[in-house]
């Protein structure tokens, strides 16, 4: 429990980002250590650690099909900046809510219409503003833009851990890292075979996916780790 001591503050996220095998390589932040199991699965961590599967779906996905790749950092792009959802464009908002208390703050990731996504939690606050907080779950849908119209594509995270920045009227260095379990991962995957309109079936993912499954989950390894960056802003 965290005891407020100031008003909320919501800040509106202006960037949601997958992060880069580039990334990786120079030795930037791209996620978290989500199961502390090291390589257990096979799947080798990320430096220092770091659990995020997602790097590697994003990458594989453009290959399967070429003619027109299916590109998850685009479609998320375009929901974020779509103004309103309409005949060309399907918003995706995101808004991460925060109550400060002394040394510690209570933080909901909520939509447009303030119903909770992931939260409320409670998130340990340094000096600096650095938080830091863990919650069971964070779900959002990424609209993606095809011939015959938008399919959704549903991330169910759980086991997530939340770290930012908040300073200034801003929210910044967001890192999001969580798992997606296997029922809710194939969910996703088979929501992307509609992307392509046939022209890529399960059966086309499926070899891809024994090098995902990097956490383990009772006992087996059938769960993918994914992390996303964000930035965001002080609504009025």
């Amino acid at each position: 429990m965290c005891v407020a001591n100031a008003p909320a503050v919501v800040y509106h996220l202006t960037t949601l980002s997958i992060p880069t095998q580039t990334q990786a390589n120079n030795g930037e932040t791209i996620g978290h250590n989500v199961d502390f199991a090291g390589d257990v699965c096979g799947v080798p961590d990320y430096a220092g650690g770091v659990d995020n599967s997602l790097i590697d779906l994003a990458a594989a996905l453009p290959a399967l099909a070429p003619d027109d790749p299916i590109d998850l950092q685009s479609a998320i792009d375009a929901a974020i900046a779509c103004p309103a959802s309409g005949p060309t464009c399907t918003r995706l908002e995101l808004n991460v809510r925060v109550t400060p208390g002394v040394g510690c703050a209570s933080v909901v990731i909520e939509d447009e219409q303030q119903v909770p996504l992931g939260g409320p939690f409670v998130a340990s606050v340094d000096g600096a503003g650095n938080l830091r907080g863990v919650t069971s779950e964070f779900g959002f849908t990424i609209p993606y833009d095809t011939t015959s119209g938008f399919v959704d594509l549903r991330v169910n995270l759980t086991q997530v851990t939340v770290t930012g920045t908040t300073a200034g009227g801003t929210l910044s260095n967001v890192v999001i890292g969580g798992l997606l379990a296997q029922p809710d991962f194939e969910t996703f995957l088979m929501d992307v075979v509609q992307v392509t309109g046939g022209e890529v079936t399960f059966d086309d993912i499926a070899p891809i996916l024994a090098n995902l499954y990097d956490v383990v989950v009772g006992p087996s390894c059938s769960a993918m780790s994914a992390g996303f960056l964000a930035a965001g802003a002080a609504t009025p």
